[in-house]
C-alpha cells in the first residue's frame, strides 16, 4: 500500500541508500517500487549521461553492502541494466540560428515601416493644412521686454519692428530729419474757431 508509513519509510531507506552510493554523477531516481511477497526494489536511477555504466552501478553496489545494513535493507540479487533517454536537446530539433536572425530582421524592417508610415502621415497632414493653424508663426505679436525703450520723452508707442508711423506724427517739412507731434484733435478744434 503505497500511502502506508512502512512503504513510505521503505521508499525513504532505499533512496537515502542510492544517495549514500551513487554520490558521483547521480542526478536523481525516478520510480520506486515493491513487489509483494518478499521485498524486491525495482528502481530506475538516472545519472549523467557517460558517468558510469551498468556494471559499474552493480559492482558499487555490492561493494556497498554494509551501508544497506544501515538502512535495514539486505542487498542479495542484482540485475541492472542500461538504457539512453533522449535529451530534450535531441529530441526537438528547435529553429536554427538563420531562421532566428531571419525573425529579427523582418521584425526590424516592420518596426522601420511602421515610423516610416507615421512619417508621411504627419508630413502629408501638415502639408494639407499648411496655413490654417500657424503654430510657430514668423510674426508674432510678443515681443521680449529688452526690444522696448525704457523712457521716452512726448512720444507715442511704436512697437519694435514696426515702419507704420503713429496718425499722431507727423513728419515736419523741414530737412526730413526732426519730427513734430501735433494732436489731430486739438488741431481741428483750434481749425473751427
Amino acid at each position: 500500500d503505497p500511502s502506508s508509513n512502512y512503504y513510505q519509510e521503505l521508499k525513504r531507506n532505499v533512496s537515502g541508500l542510492f544517495l549514500q552510493v551513487f554520490s558521483r554523477a547521480f542526478l536523481g531516481i525516478s520510480t520506486i517500487e515493491f513487489r509483494s511477497g518478499s521485498v524486491v526494489v525495482d528502481s530506475t536511477v538516472i545519472f549523467r549521461e557517460g558517468a558510469v555504466n551498468a556494471s559499474e552501478v552493480k559492482s558499487q553496489l555490492l561493494q556497498h553492502e554494509q551501508e544497506a545494513e544501515e538502512y535495514n535493507l539486505a542487498i542479495s540479487k542484482i540485475n541492472v541494466g542500461e538504457m539512453q533517454f533522449p535529451s530534450s536537446a535531441q529530441s526537438w530539433p528547435g529553429v536554427p540560428g538563420w531562421g532566428i536572425a531571419l525573425l529579427v530582421l523582418v521584425c526590424i524592417l516592420v518596426a522601420l515601416a511602421i515610423v516610416y508610415l507615421i512619417a508621411l502621415a504627419v508630413c502629408q497632414c501638415r502639408r494639407k493644412n499648411y496655413g490654417q493653424l500657424d503654430i510657430f508663426p514668423t510674426q508674432d505679436s510678443y515681443h521680449p521686454m529688452s526690444e522696448y525703450p525704457t523712457y521716452h520723452t512726448h512720444g507715442r508707442y511704436v512697437p519694435p519692428g514696426s515702419t507704420k508711423r503713429s496718425p499722431y506724427e507727423e513728419v515736419s517739412a523741414g530737412n526730413g530729419s526732426s519730427l513734430s507731434y501735433t494732436n489731430p484733435v486739438v488741431a481741428t478744434t483750434s481749425a473751427n474757431l
